[in-house]
């Protein structure tokens, strides 16, 4: 099996040969890609464009287990605000249930260094005082299947949050309520 799958999305269902991480499926409405893991199962239009000749796909974003319980949302950001002057790194797991966790991680006002934990679903980090934005370093980084959240503005009552499903190098924006159950 080869690591990228090409499909076309036809009447009859989708032909081609299906890859072993993911598949680009090309539909009536764009160029998507499908992939899926243990957690996440995604099918996401990547570039839209009208091809005449095939049905339209849907786009799909589904955590496996369920949304995240609205708390570790609320907890990640109290968390990220006690110490806003510094960049930080948490991370939501799959063990059993969703945990955030605060794994060790190196910091200053500008980054933050850390290493990834095992059952990872979602990558938060903060920018402290700036602006919620995903950086050219956090769009290199990004690479797998996972959600992706950075809260900026902590300085504020009401920080700034940017979300966004990342697909091996694609990126989805999503609204808060896309990924957690809130």
């Amino acid at each position: 099996m080869k690591p990228v799958g090409y499909m076309l999305h036809k009447e009859e269902g989708l032909s081609g040969e299906p890859g072993l991480y993911y598949d680009y499926i090309v539909a009536e409405n764009g160029l998507f890609i499908r992939a899926q893991n243990p957690l996440i199962k995604a099918t996401a239009c990547i570039s839209p464009v009208a091809i005449r000749g095939l049905p339209p796909l849907e786009e799909q974003i589904e955590l496996v287990n369920g949304k995240i319980p609205g708390r570790l949302y609320d907890l990640s950001l109290a968390t990220l605000m006690a110490n806003s002057e510094m960049e930080q790194y948490l991370a939501i797991t799959w063990e059993n249930e969703y945990r955030l966790t605060a794994p060790f991680q190196e910091r200053s006002e500008a980054s933050v260094k850390y290493h990834t934990l095992p059952s990872l679903i979602m990558d938060i980090h903060s920018h402290g005082y700036w602006e919620a934005f995903f950086s050219g370093t956090d769009n290199k980084d990004e690479q797998g299947l996972c959600f992706y959240m950075v809260v900026g503005k902590l300085d504020t009552l009401l920080p700034e949050v940017e979300l966004r499903l990342g697909a091996y190098g694609y990126f989805v924006p999503l609204g808060i309520e896309d990924v957690f159950d809130v």
